[in-house]
Order: C-alpha cells, then structure tokens, then sequence
C-alpha cells in the first residue's frame, strides 16, 4: 500500500514545476532567413586552426589549443567606485565636457559589463603593444531566447546564444579615448538587441569574421565569457557559495571572464591569462589607469 501511494504521489506531484522542465524541441526556433545553412556552409568552406579540412564533416571533436607556454592567470578587480568613475569618464569623453558642465551630462547609460570589458580590452591591447593597423575582434554572446520572433521558453535546453563580434584595429584603442570608443560599440550593439538577434548584416559580418580570424591573419580577437548578472557568487550545491569561481575555457582562448565581486559589494572581478612579461605591462596600465581615473 505504501509503495502504491509513493507512486501514485509522484505522477501526480512531479519532482520539477512546469516552468523548470526543460524544453528539448528545436523545431520552436524558425529560421525565415535562412541563416543556418548560410552558417554551416561557411564554416564548412572555412579553414579555420582546429578544423578537420579533409574532412569537414566529421564529428571528431574540435582540436582544440593548448595552453601557450609561459602563462600566466590572475584576477583583477573593480570597486564599485571604479566603475562609477569609468562610467562618468566615458561620458565626458564622448560628450566632449569638462568638469564644470556636469550639469549638461545627458542621461546616457553604459552598463557595468560595458565599462570593464571595454576597459579590459584597451589594457590587454597596450600590454601586447601590436601595430597600429592590427585588426581587433572583440565579441561577446548574447541570449536569443527571448529576443526570437516568436521567442522561445526561458526552459528551452539547448545552444541558442548568438556571437556579437566588433571590428577595429589597435589604433582606435591605444588613444586616450579607446576606453570611450570600445565602450560606445558594445553598448551599440547591446542596444540594438532591443531589435533582434537576427540583423539583414549577418552574412557580411560572418564574412568579415572568416577573413579576418582565417589561417595566416594577425587580427587579435578577445572574447568574454559572463557578465556580473550571472551571480556566480550566489550558486549554493548545498556545500556553501563558491569562495572563488574561475573559467578554465580562457587558459586556451583569447577571452576574459566577468563576474561579479565575490564580496557582494556592487564591483567586478575580471580573469584573464596572458604571457608574463604582457600580464606584469597589463597589470602595471590597469592598476595606473584606474588611479588616474
């Protein structure tokens, strides 16, 4: 009789609510552009490092870099003080004031993760010091799940992020106002989201990307992995919140991670791995940079 109940209790009393269940069907993502065959045709014509050109198509997993000798991981911070004042610098910048018109400022907004990835970026470019014409691609994912016409459920498990790339060369970056521009172009982009994911620029963009990061280019490409929203700090498997929370993806790919601070107080903690002698420069424009804000 016992067993009989405990059955009938979990038919009828699932273990996850509806809205927890995960959502398997791919179908729900419609595709009137055609962009899936536009992206796998490119990247099976693509000669990228890491590809199976002989074949393809093969399901081999993807090669993937190891880890560059002679590197380094550390962490860096901003306070909530810091952002605050990058925010307030970039506004002048692009606005072209001075201290005495603070009451001209517009009501401009640029977000947490713009300001330190933008940040970021300028800094890991001036420690590597590459030419002045160097191609940058600097990208950051975005969700698409609501953001689809129709949107899909916030439960759909499955890949539905969509890559944002950004291209400049180093020039735009080393100035005095690279940390304004970078921090313009990605808040561009992220607003216009507000429109979409799916832009009439796809296919030129995928075709700028292939070029550009192809076999034998020097572009440098930085990516970004999280953002402060994600609050990998609150996560609790039952043993405690993390004390430190690193992602091991950036020791093999040119990215960065962002997280917020693990002491809740409002900043970012941002991770990174470069070669030493360009993390002791990275370290030495990041910590001055800030200072002088």
């Amino acid at each position: 009789m016992g067993l009989h109940m405990q059955t009938e209790r979990n038919e009828t009393n699932p273990s996850l609510l509806p809205e927890l269940i995960p959502v398997l069907d791919r179908s729900l993502i419609q595709d009137p552009e055609g962009l899936s065959m536009i992206y796998l045709n490119n990247w099976l014509e693509a000669k990228l490092p890491g590809l199976n050109t002989i074949n393809p198509k093969s399901l081999k997993l993807f090669q993937g870099k190891g880890v560059p000798p002679n590197s380094v991981r550390s962490t860096f911070e901003f306070s909530r003080e810091d952002i605050q004042k990058l925010r307030r610098k970039v506004i002048y910048q692009l606005e072209g004031l001075h201290e005495e018109d603070s009451n001209q400022i517009k009501s401009t907004h640029f977000s947490t993760f713009a300001l330190s990835f933008a940040y970021t970026l300028v800094c890991i470019v001036k420690a590597r010091m590459p030419e002045r014409k160097t191609k940058i691609v600097f990208a950051f994912a975005a969700d698409c799940r609501a953001r689809l016409d129709p949107p899909i459920p916030p439960n759909y498990f499955g890949n539905c992020v969509k890559g944002l790339p950004i291209f400049t060369d180093a020039e735009a970056l080393l100035g005095d106002d690279g940390v304004a521009f970078a921090a313009e172009k990605l808040s561009e982009r992220i607003k216009g989201l507000e429109k979409g994911v799916i832009s009439e620029r796809e296919k030129e963009r995928l075709a700028i990307y292939l070029e550009v990061m192809g076999p034998g280019a020097t572009a440098i490409g930085i990516g970004v992995a999280g953002s402060p929203r994600f609050e990998v700090y609150g996560t609790d498997f039952g043993w405690g919140k993390p004390k430190k929370v690193e992602i091991t993806s950036i020791d093999r790919e040119e990215s960065i991670s962002i997280a917020e601070s693990k002491d809740g107080s409002g900043g970012v903690e941002v991770g990174l791995v470069l070669k030493k002698h360009e993390m002791e420069k990275f370290d030495s424009v990041f910590v001055s940079g800030l200072r002088n804000l």
